[in-house]
């Protein structure tokens, strides 16, 4: 018998077992509110926000407003905002062992003993200017490794982009593709702002990303998807932008769609990238863009459907000039792809005496054309007057370097000699250097 409780004297506790039968292990839940993707609507017909709520949001780099009757609080979240900014910290991609040496052993003689050979302190920008894309590569890392804050994340992410790009220029696609890999997962959140959640990596250099580590991985696919990536948050962002803002967010998502058909022909799935493309071009339908066109179009002859390759331009308004041209260009493509070279060579001489402009690709085009029909002199004439006039593109110098090896024993003489003449020319942002890739030495 248990003893009487005393006044004052707390009553003990009661351990015990509750049945799961009992009502009061049954603690309701309330239902969390879901959305799939099918919930959202098309962000393109959604009408834009005001623009007072659009430079709020879509700025990567905005803060809440101050409120002047508080200014405890503005300084308070501005030195928050500060700390968090602080901890960011990117010293892993400023390590000199995650950048190649660049060897200039696929440089030919020439342009290695030339005057125009800028020295070792020449400013970045002033070798982007000038074509030296190879010393760019190099600059960029010196900065990246000596003189960079590891929390000075613009500066980092510059200088990487102008590496990665210019390795690319410089036909080393493969190192670059081997440097992007410490980046690794562009879409975690480290690399989004603490404050705003906007991705802190600039546009062009993500894009550039996607399909380099696609590359370096060995796998076509994980671009794809990269893209597909992109592309879901470029739709949120045309959705709640307006204005300049929000064409800008539709151009980036077109240009996305050209990317991932692209990448499919890379991968050889062709008949996937044709169903892309339709796709793609029947959600376009209405847009009057020439570029895009193009593009679709030279998608289509990659893949062999010239037909629809010349729908690309078949609603351009009649009597418009630039659609005359286009229509042109693309007639003369479609003949070449289709093996009617003499068809060709008649509409790349119309459209040269027709206009001066896009002279030096409708020249070489036009001296491509007549090699397949037996014109080899006439070909080599055209190709080397565009040289005599400061030309030098990739094209240019490898098209007529075949020209010598096929009406020459001494080919490889009259390719050194070409190299000499593209190293005396002045420099120009289009790439001044060249590697012997160019010459086919």
């Amino acid at each position: 018998m248990d003893p009487p409780l005393t006044p004052g004297t707390p009553k003990p506790r009661i351990y015990g077992r509750i049945p799961s039968s009992d009502e009061r292990r049954r603690a309701p839940l309330p239902r969390r509110s879901t959305k799939g993707p099918l919930d959202v609507g098309d962000p393109l017909a959604d009408p834009p926000p005001s623009p007072l709520i659009t430079s709020q949001i879509s700025s990567p780099r905005a803060t809440p407003p101050r409120s002047p009757s508080n200014p405890a609080s503005s300084s308070g979240e501005a030195a928050m905002t500060t700390i968090d900014h602080l901890a960011k910290d990117f010293g892993y991609l400023l390590r000199a062992e995650n950048y190649h040496p660049l060897s200039q052993l696929d440089i030919p003689q020439a342009f290695r003993n030339s005057s125009l050979q800028p020295i070792s302190d020449t400013p970045l920008s002033d070798l982007l200017s000038g074509g030296h894309f190879r010393a760019a590569a190099i600059a960029s890392v010196n900065l990246l490794t000596t003189s960079t804050s590891p929390t000075d994340h613009n500066q980092i992410f510059s200088l990487l982009y102008t590496r990665l790009s210019t390795l690319t220029l410089i036909n080393a696609t493969l190192l670059a593709a081997q440097e992007v890999k410490i980046l690794e997962d562009l879409n975690s959140s480290f690399y989004h702002d603490p404050i705003t959640q906007a991705h802190i990596v600039p546009w062009e250099l993500r894009v550039l990303a996607v399909r380099l580590q696609g590359v370096g991985f060995g796998d076509w696919r994980r671009g794809v998807m990269g893209y597909y990536d992109l592309a879901r948050e470029a739709r949120a962002e045309v959705r709640k932008s307006g204005g300049q803002e929000r064409g800008m967010w539709k151009d980036r998502l077109l240009d996305l769609g050209i990317r991932v058909g692209s990448a499919l022909v890379e991968m050889g799935d062709l008949e996937g990238a044709a169903r892309h493309l339709d796709s793609l071009r029947t959600a376009n339908s209405g847009e009057d863009d020439a570029n895009m066109k193009g593009r679709l179009a030279l998608l289509y002859l990659s893949i062999g459907d010239v037909a629809a390759a010349r729908n690309c331009f078949a609603e351009d308004e009649e009597g418009m000039e630039s659609g005359l041209r286009k229509h042109g260009v693309l007639e003369a493509l479609c003949s070449m792809a289709e093996g009617r070279f003499e068809d060709a060579v008649t509409g790349w001489r119309r459209l040269l005496d027709g206009s001066a402009s896009e002279e030096e690709m409708i020249t070489q085009n036009l001296a491509v054309s007549l090699l397949y029909t037996g014109g080899l002199s006439e070909a080599r004439a055209l190709l080397e007057t565009l040289i005599d006039q400061g030309n030098s593109f990739h094209g240019l110098t490898f098209n007529l370097s075949t020209i010598y090896e096929l009406c020459s024993e001494k080919s490889k003489a009259l390719k050194l000699e070409l190299a000499g003449r593209v190293a005396s020319q002045s420099e120009t942002e289009a790439g001044w250097e060249k590697a012997n890739a160019d010459f086919k030495l």
